[in-house]
């Protein structure tokens, strides 16, 4: 649904609380979840996220930095996979510079469907399980 040129509205149900104006002002400005919410769909990972849920893989999207977003798959405690358009690593806590599984051309060419069924894929390799988040 576009309701104006600079942002379209992703799917996502917990990304801004004004479910009735989006994307929508405050004192002139965009608002600052609506923007992440247009990144995430610009990124692919909000199409990543569906097609994970498909696949009853539980996640969300959050944001990294700055408009940087990834699609977060809690395995754990403290342990979680990050995933985006260009790949996928697996952390086991917030010290650990990551596990990349997947990174590269043939990845960031699949579509989303196929990007979470090599997620999905991993995960049981590696006998990861998604937790609730």
């Amino acid at each position: 649904m576009t309701t104006n040129d600079e942002y379209t509205w992703a799917n996502l149900p917990t990304t801004c609380p004004d479910f009735t104006a989006h994307p929508h002002k405050i004192n002139g400005e965009s608002c600052y979840t609506c923007k992440i919410a247009f990144c995430s769909e610009d990124q692919g990972t909000t199409a990543l996220m569906s097609a994970l849920l498909d696949l009853n893989i539980c996640c969300d999207v959050h944001q990294t930095g700055g408009f940087n977003m990834c699609v977060y798959i809690k395995t754990g405690e403290k342990a979680w996979i990050y995933a985006n358009a260009e790949g996928f690593s697996y952390y086991i806590n917030e010290e650990d510079d990551g596990e990349n599984f997947y990174f590269g051309d043939d990845f960031e060419n699949m579509s989303a469907a196929q990007k979470a069924q090599q997620i999905a894929d991993t995960m049981k390799e590696k006998n990861l399980v998604a937790v609730e988040l």
